[in-house]
């Protein structure tokens, strides 16, 4: 992982934003861009990008890994991919869910950032956490140094909490993880 590879094929991204294209490309990935619009539409483009893309490369797609992607799934969407959607959160869940949370932690005068990834449910930053880790702060640091700093450690954890998945290390029990 550390030398920049995962054990996995990764067949495209899908991605409600243009602006990861070019970086997307250069790795001769293939990228779809589906705006979101109205939720329905937009997941059904996504599982017909999905379904395209596993018919192309005769595998079925095992994981979906969200970034960025701030848009809250389908209960129908989240129980076909049940634990096989993975997101990451830029707060040391369960505190502040949903959009802002570097302003939310500014707010309250937090002592510690961090991010989670979790599996998506269709509750809105509720799933299974799988991996966590947080940054000391202290009284200096505006929204922006919070957010800066925490770009880093939501890129560890995502990185981190995905090789965990793809070894098999990671096994769900109700709404808990067991991770060897």
């Amino acid at each position: 992982m550390y030398g920049g590879e995962l054990d996995a094929q990764v067949l495209g991204v899908i991605a409600n934003h243009e602006i990861l294209r070019p970086l997307v490309e250069k790795f001769d990935i293939p990228y779809f861009y589906a705006p979101c619009t109205h939720q329905t539409l937009h997941e059904k483009e996504i599982l017909e990008i999905i379904k395209d893309l596993e018919l192309k490369h005769k595998v079925s797609a095992d994981l979906l890994v969200l970034a960025k992607y701030m848009r809250i799934l389908s209960h129908d969407f989240t129980k076909r991919y049940e634990n096989q959607i993975l997101n990451i959160h830029h707060s040391f869940l369960p505190a502040f869910i949903g959009a802002n949370p570097y302003q939310q932690a500014f707010e309250r005068g937090v002592k510690v950032i961090g991010a989670t990834a979790h599996f998506v449910n269709e509750s809105l930053d509720a799933g299974p956490i799988i991996l966590q880790d947080t940054l000391p702060i202290n009284h200096n640091y505006s929204v922006e140094k919070m957010r800066l700093a925490g770009k880093d450690i939501e890129k560890l954890v995502l990185a981190r909490a995905l090789k965990l998945v793809l070894e098999d290390r990671v096994f769900v029990h109700e709404n808990k993880t067991v991770v060897f």
